[in-house]
C-alpha cells in the first residue's frame, strides 16, 4: 500500500463512522487503549460535521474529531488504525487536514496531546507549547497555519512588547516577548495568552500604548481572539 494512494473526506457517511466504531472497539478489548471511551463525542463530532477521515484505497484508516472557535481549529482526536501506524500516514493526514483548515479560513491549530505519549508526534509535527496559563496544561499545543512574525532577541526601538505577568507586576519581569514593529508589521501575530498580561507599544523608545492586553482591543484594533493574541497591524490612539 502507497503513501500516495490516499485522500481525506469531510463528509464522511454513516458506514465510514460504524467503521470507525468496530476497530474502535476491537483496540479497546484486545489492547486496553484508544478512543472509544470518547465514543459519544466522536458520533456527536459525525452528526455536527466535524469528522473528518483518512481514506486509502477507499478503506477509513484514520480520522480526527475536531471543534472550532474564531480563528483557531481544536484537534480534539486524531486516530490512526494500529495496523497502519509507524507508516507515515499520521503526517499525511495531519498535512492534508491542515490545508484543509487554512482554506476554511483558520490561522492556528490548538490541540491537548492525549495520550501523554503522542507529544512527540506533535513537536515533529512543529507544534510549540502553549504559555503558562492557568486554565491550560502543560500538554497544551499550538501552531500557526500561517507565516508570522518572529519574536526577537534585540532591543530595539519600535517594538511591541508582552509580559506573561498583569500590569502591577511588570517591574520585577522582563517582557517574556519582543516583536519588531515600526509603521505597520510585515508579518501578523499570534501569540497565546492571558488577556490581563501586561502589552506595551513603543515607538521611537517612546511608549505609543501600554496596559493590559485585553484594552488594546477596540474597534480600530480587534486583537482578542482568545486564548490568541492576534492582529496583522495596530492604529494609533487618538491624542
Amino acid at each position: 500500500m502507497k503513501l500516495s494512494d490516499n485522500s481525506i473526506n469531510t463528509n464522511p457517511i454513516l458506514s465510514d463512522l460504524e467503521h470507525i466504531k468496530d476497530w474502535l472497539i476491537k483496540e479497546d478489548k484486545e489492547l486496553n487503549e484508544g478512543f472509544y471511551c470518547n465514543w459519544n463525542k466522536i458520533e456527536k463530532s459525525f452528526q455536527n460535521n466535524k469528522l473528518i477521515t483518512l481514506q486509502v484505497n477507499e478503506n477509513t484508516i484514520g480520522f480526527i474529531v475536531w471543534s472550532s472557535s474564531s480563528i483557531c481549529a481544536d484537534i480534539d482526536i486524531l486516530e490512526i488504525k494500529p495496523e497502519y501506524r509507524k507508516k507515515g500516514f499520521g503526517k499525511i493526514f495531519f498535512e492534508q487536514v491542515s490545508n484543509y483548515f487554512l482554506n476554511e479560513g483558520y490561522l492556528v491549530i490548538k490541540l491537548f496531546c492525549s495520550p501523554k505519549e503522542s507529544e512527540g508526534f506533535w513537536k515533529n509535527m512543529g507544534f510549540k507549547k502553549f504559555p503558562d496559563l492557568d486554565y491550560y496544561t502543560e500538554l497544551t499545543y499550538y501552531k500557526t497555519l500561517i507565516d508570522v512574525a518572529q519574536v526577537t532577541e534585540i532591543d530595539i526601538e519600535n517594538k511591541l512588547e508582552l509580559w506573561n505577568v498583569e500590569p502591577h507586576e511588570k517591574d520585577k519581569n522582563l517582557p517574556k516577548w519582543r516583536w519588531e514593529f515600526n509603521d505597520k508589521l510585515i508579518k501578523p501575530i499570534i501569540q497565546p495568552c492571558s488577556f490581563d498580561w501586561y502589552l506595551r507599544w513603543t515607538k521611537k523608545d517612546k511608549v505609543i500604548k501600554e496596559g493590559k492586553v485585553k484594552h488594546f482591543n477596540s474597534e480600530e484594533n480587534t486583537i482578542d481572539f482568545s486564548p490568541f493574541m492576534y492582529f496583522e497591524n495596530l492604529i494609533e490612539p487618538k491624542e
